[in-house]
C-alpha cells in the first residue's frame, strides 16, 4: 500500500472537468485507488459520483491511497497529475 498527501490546486476543486481527468487517469491502473479527505471520508477515486460527491475544494489536503500490483506507478502518476492541476 502506498499513501501520499497532496494539495488540490485546481481553482474550482474537484469539479466536473478535473474530476473527469482524475477518473480517466485512475481507471488506467489495476490497483484499488482511494482518496482520503478529512478524518472520516474515504472515497473510491475510480468513481465519478464519489469524487464529485465528496465536494473537495481548492486548497484541500487529501491523501491518495493505492493498493495493488501497480500501486507505485499509480501513486506517482496520480499525485503528479493533482500537483499539475489535473489539466485545468
Amino acid at each position: 500500500m502506498v499513501r501520499e498527501k497532496v494539495t488540490i490546486i485546481s481553482k474550482e476543486g474537484l469539479h466536473a472537468r478535473p474530476a473527469d481527468t482524475l477518473i480517466k487517469l485512475t481507471n488506467q491502473f489495476v490497483s484499488k485507488i482511494e482518496i482520503v479527505c478529512g478524518e472520516d471520508k474515504t472515497i473510491n477515486a475510480k468513481s465519478i459520483l464519489h469524487v464529485l460527491g465528496a465536494g473537495i475544494d481548492c486548497g484541500a489536503e487529501v491523501e491518495v491511497v493505492c493498493n495493488g500490483e501497480d500501486e507505485q506507478e499509480a501513486s506517482k502518476t496520480i499525485v503528479q497529475a493533482i500537483k499539475d492541476g489535473l489539466d485545468e
